[in-house]
């Protein structure tokens, strides 16, 4: 019996493939109008960049991009233009990185992004979006109901008014080469709060999602929504955390987006680093093995699905599921990227399941 029961959880058990022998951090993902896959990570000082032909089975390097700004880049960003802007092309692609923010004491930081017009193949400087001194973290870029493009991103940079971190955002007119002041999105004014990591997503109802972390308030999942992309409401506040009709709720390094699925409102797809109950933020039992889905526009509680990598994490370290990505395949599939250590060095992962697969056995962990 007991050898049995073994069994059966380790079939519970979603297939998992590294995708690349190496150091990795931070994956992000984009389809390109062709349908190819373009995936990215951190590699200490590199952007590595790989490609599959084939919906994520497989995968195939096809550059490596080294930022020079010391000490290392941090957090970076994949984006693929949905339409021309100016003169940036339809399929351009924005590799954006923050550098200069482990240096001690800080000094000297900011967000650079390079431009590739070949599939990856090759990068050039583009810009630098934002300057700083003391911490800029985390680039996320939508373009707005003016055809503007929008980079969000984390800023320390006003401490000294009494915010530990905010959410900002830049406007940009020009396709990404020039960009505005900053435009405070998320900022609590007590020295403890910290709103970051956003990700925004446009909605079938022409509205835009945002979601984020509040460190400072157990780093639990936050929402908030915009008609326009550039006005967001009052930042002081809060918006509302993302809770499951399981009673579980999401922290650390949340990453949300919206696909086309086929119905009137398409449907939301979020994920975090760690899942908690609502009840006493403990860890909950299927922490590592969902995602949860919204078929609402992301009003009310959120459905947690069987996520196709399992990679629990106790939140403590930037590896384990940390800004987990999740990518609709024609209507049915969700491939997902995460993060696993193997012999205590961070690996990159791959896998895909059903979307609608309802199952949420609990995982080994």
């Amino acid at each position: 019996m007991l050898l049995v029961f073994c069994m059966i959880i380790y079939a519970a058990l979603p297939a998992q493939t590294m995708l690349a022998d190496r150091v990795a951090y931070y994956p992000r993902i984009v389809q390109m109008q062709n349908g190819d896959l373009i995936t990215s990570f951190d590699n200490g000082n590199t952007g590595a960049f790989y490609e599959s032909k084939d919906s994520g089975k497989t995968w195939a390097t096809v550059s490596n991009l080294k930022e020079t700004t010391p000490p290392r880049n941090c957090c970076s960003e994949l984006y693929v233009f949905p339409e021309k802007l100016n003169d940036t092309k339809a399929g351009t692609l924005f590799w954006a990185t923050s550098v200069g923010t482990d240096q001690t004491p800080r000094t000297n930081c900011s967000i650079r992004i390079y431009k590739s017009e070949d599939h990856a193949r090759t990068w050039q400087f583009y810009s630098t979006a934002v300057k700083g001194e003391i911490g800029l973290w985390e680039p996320e870029f939508i373009v707005d109901d003016k055809q503007n493009l929008l980079m969000f991103f984390s800023s320390e940079e006003y401490k000294a008014q009494g915010y530990n971190q905010i959410i900002a955002h830049r406007i940009s007119t020009d396709g990404g080469l020039t960009w505005s002041d900053d435009i405070k999105d998320v900022a609590v004014n007590d020295n403890i709060k910290r709103p970051g990591m956003p990700t925004v997503t446009k909605l079938a109802n022409g509205t835009y999602i945002m979601c984020y972390e509040v460190c400072g308030n157990n780093c639990d999942t936050y929402i908030r929504f915009s008609k326009d992309g550039n006005d967001w409401g009052n930042a002081t506040g809060l918006g509302a955390r993302v809770e499951s009709t399981n009673g579980n709720h999401f922290s650390h390094a949340p990453t949300i987006t919206w696909f086309d699925d086929g119905t009137k409102n398409g449907v939301l797809l979020l994920i975090g680093q760690v899942l908690n109950k609502n009840a006493d933020n403990t860890i909950a039992d299927n922490n590592g093995s969902v995602y949860m889905v919204n078929r609402n526009n992301g009003e009310g509680l959120w459905t947690e699905v069987r996520a196709p990598v399992a990679s629990p994490s106790d939140g403590k370290n930037p590896c384990e599921n940390y800004s987990s990505q999740l990518l609709l395949l024609n209507n049915q599939k969700v491939l997902e990227l995460a993060l696993k250590k193997v012999n205590g060095a961070c690996r990159l992962f791959y896998n895909t399941n059903n979307l609608n697969d309802s199952a949420t056995a609990t995982f080994i962990k």
